[in-house]
């Protein structure tokens, strides 16, 4: 049955299951998505679709990516799923179209590869769901492309005046999404290099082809893509004269028009462009595939050394990825110098190239071990990347905009097992299947409780080993799972969480959920504007915090929103003034909301401090004296007794306050071997508290959780030293233990 299900049928399955659910669920990030979403609310309430700048008062833009968010917010109001629908549509479309590319050019397995490692791929998929996108421009250049090369060279030989008409609306759409340079020149400039160098290429199946060549009409098998295009050269010149027609029209009558013809604001050189970046923030994007990626596109350029009568009709496409990519990455690179940052323009031709190559070695297995190390090696690499510093995937699609990952959500376990099962397909599919190992876990070692997971991992092991060419096939098989389970998790697990902490929508929730009829909101040193999308724009503005107390102190109920980086200042002033405050919400690390009285639905008051900075005296599981400069003493610490390589524990330090503290001290915590060192340096209370708020009388309490490398961290019994620094100064210890360069040793940690 799910044989008979049409291609295409599953390529939009796939794009709505990972692009449409939830898109309304979690909040605008301010200000990555609101400063979009700003531009084509004003525009669709004061209908301007003709002037996106809204009588200058913003920059000047291309226009068809505003055109969607502002139909968007017309037909369904100003609210999250308004907004992201019509990209994700979008994307939907994109997927398509790749499919349409690889099937026309190919063959329709080539299509199903193609739009399954774009519709994979984290950066695609990022923009797909988020306002932050180039999601119409890559769906229009899909379409330019896709558009000229299968009138130029379809598969089965067959032009078809759909072709042309993707070409030429593609070709404006892209114009209108991107501008002249990378919408028009760049498609063109690349089709039209990679005719002129492979122009002698001949339409035949040859050594490596895998697709047998069906004559047809329009086409023969012997003709060369030389013949091939002069025969289509007046069909298409006049699609292009057509789409050119349309440009100067746009160009004419949109207001701020002149923008398009570059696409972006020219700037002065400062610094000479850096080639490092396009190839990062691609890599960072591509996540797994990228470990692929330069091994099917090395192929493709070694395929066009063969001599003109073995290379395969398919050569001529993977000249053209080739070139797409390579003149789409000095673009790139040129763009980010003269004219600002801008997305990798090429994103969906090296996930077309992946796909494609995918479906060659999936129809037609190698053994090639040292592809299998380089592809494990690379995604390893870039595994530990996201491992050590998860923003440089969770914001691989934000552009211009600076955003700090929450340090309260730890995504480390799952980026180890996706990057390790990664690598390991990456390695078999590519390297050959492994031997049997011939363990069986189930009868010998398991205990009861875990042999039925033991009998399920002999069983998955037993199916990727396979028999024959089978086994590569489904090695191949469990790397497309493995994309897939790691596309699904970005779009529902990640994307909504980091939702909660860079957007306010949860916070206006719960002013929302607690107000009274009459009670209105306020906020202190809010830069964002998720009010104008979550309170109708109803809010007011506190200008210094003696207005806030001031405010605080009414008999009314008062609600705030405030900074969480401020909660420290207001808190030490509420305690010295005696002003009680309460914190109504805490799952957001940028801001919080506070309130004067609680009741009704927010009885709690979950001011983090509370539990942190005591009036009375802690008790510490283990008893410590050193003073620092007689301002701060340390009275203790919990750690557990011992501990085990690759885990993490919490370590919490007592604090007992003598006087105020100089500004801008962070901790640091040593675990020292002889030999090796592994740290716990922090900020204390997480930020939360910084030292020039700690007040005489205050006991701290700071837990602190600490990650054991487990490649640099041989077991054994590790010294623990504790202390003040800044820069390169420390608080010298002036009472207590002290190893003489004013570290206090308090105890030794057992590192199994």
């Amino acid at each position: 049955m799910l044989s008979r299900v049409p291609h295409v049928a599953w390529v939009a399955l796939l794009g709505a299951v990972l692009y449409l659910p939830m898109l309304g669920s979690f909040g605008l990030w301010d200000p990555a998505e609101i400063q979009h979403a700003d531009v084509a609310r004003e525009v669709a309430e004061k209908g301007s679709f003709r002037d996106v700048t809204v009588d200058g008062r913003y920059g000047p833009r291309p226009v068809l990516y505003v055109w969607l968010v502002a139909a968007g917010f017309k037909v369904l109001g100003v609210n999250e799923l308004a907004g992201r629908l019509p990209l994700a549509l979008c994307g939907i479309l994109a997927l398509l179209l790749a499919y349409r590319l690889g099937r026309r050019l190919l063959a329709p397995g080539a299509g199903l590869g193609a739009a399954f490692v774009l519709g994979t791929t984290p950066l695609f998929l990022f923009q797909a769901r988020q306002l932050t996108s180039e999601i119409p421009y890559y769906a229009a250049l899909l379409a330019t492309i896709g558009g000229f090369a299968a009138y130029l060279w379809p598969a089965d030989g067959k032009r078809r005046r759909m072709d042309l008409a993707l070409f030429c609306l593609g070709l404006v759409a892209a114009v209108l999404a991107r501008g002249l340079l990378l919408g028009g020149l760049f498609p063109l400039v690349c089709v039209g290099l990679a005719l002129a160098l492979g122009w002698r290429t001949e339409n035949r199946p040859g050594e490596e082809g895998l697709w047998p060549w069906a004559d047809g009409p329009d086409l023969k098998p012997e003709e060369s893509v030389g013949e091939a295009f002069r025969k289509a050269r007046l069909p298409l010149l006049a699609a292009l004269a057509v789409a050119a027609g349309l440009v100067a029209l746009a160009l004419r009558t949109l207001k701020g028009g002149p923008f398009l013809l570059l696409g972006g604001e020219l700037h002065r050189l400062t610094l000479p462009p850096t080639f490092e970046i396009a190839l990062r923030d691609l890599g960072f994007g591509l996540f797994p595939w990228v470990g692929v990626a330069p091994i099917a596109l090395f192929l493709f350029v070694a395929a066009q050394g063969t001599r003109s009568e073995e290379r395969g009709r398919d050569a001529f496409v993977k000249l053209l990825l080739v070139v797409l990519v390579i003149v789409g990455y000095i673009a790139a690179v040129f763009w980010e110098g003269y004219l600002g940052k801008t997305r990798f323009p090429a994103l969906p031709f090296v996930a077309i190239a992946v796909g494609i190559f995918g479906y060659e070695r999936f129809t037609r297995p190698l053994s090639r071990p040292l592809w299998g190390l380089v592809a494990a090696l690379i995604i390893l690499a870039l595994h530990l990347d996201f491992f050590g510093n998860p923003d440089t995937l969770s914001f691989s699609h934000l552009l211009g905009a600076s955003a700090k990952f929450p340090s309260e959500l730890n995504l480390k376990a799952e980026l180890r097992a996706f990057g390790l099962a990664a690598a390991l397909a990456a390695f078999f599919a590519l390297g050959g299947t492994p031997r049997p190992i011939g363990l069986d876990f189930s009868r010998r070692w398991a205990g009861r409780l875990a042999r039925p997971f033991a009998r399920a991992l002999n069983f998955f092991g037993d199916w990727l080993r396979g028999s024959g060419g089978e086994a590569g096939e489904r090695y191949w098989l469990f790397g497309g799972g493995v994309g897939l389970v790691f596309a699904g998790w970005c779009a529902f697990y990640l994307t909504p969480h980091l939702s909660l902490h860079m957007s306010n929508k949860a916070l206006f929730e719960t002013y929302h959920a607690c107000k009274g009829s009459s009670d209105r909101l306020a906020q202190y040193q809010v830069s964002g504007r998720g009010a104008a999308y979550y309170n109708h724009g109803q809010v007011d503005e506190v200008t210094s915090q003696d207005n806030l107390f001031a405010m605080l102190r009414k008999p009314e109920r008062s609600f705030v929103l405030i900074p969480t980086s401020q909660l420290g200042a207001i808190d030490q002033a509420a305690r010295q003034t005696k002003l009680p405050y309460y914190v109504l919400d805490d799952r957001n690390s940028q801001y919080t909301i506070v309130s004067n009285l609680l009741g009704g639905r927010c009885d709690k008051d979950l001011n983090p401090l509370r539990r942190l900075i005591l009036s009375q005296r802690p008790t510490p599981k283990r008893a410590v004296t050193a003073s620092f400069e007689g301002k701060v003493k340390l009275i203790g610490y919990d750690v557990p007794d011992s501990v085990t390589r690759g885990g993490k524990f919490k370590i919490t330090l007592y604090f007992e306050v003598l006087d105020r503290l100089p500004a801008g001290y962070k901790l640091f915590v040593h675990f020292d071997q002889p030999a090796s060192r592994f740290h716990g340096d922090h900020e204390p209370l997480g930020g939360k508290y910084p030292t020039q708020y700690w007040l005489p009388g205050d006991f701290v309490v700071d837990p602190h959780e600490v990650e054991i490398p487990i490649l640099t961290t041989p077991g054994g019994d590790y010294q623990i030293y504790v202390g003040f620094w800044q820069g390169d100064n420390r608080l010298k210890v002036t009472e207590g233990p002290n190893d003489g360069v004013n570290r206090v040793p308090v105890g030794v940690l057992v590192v199994r």
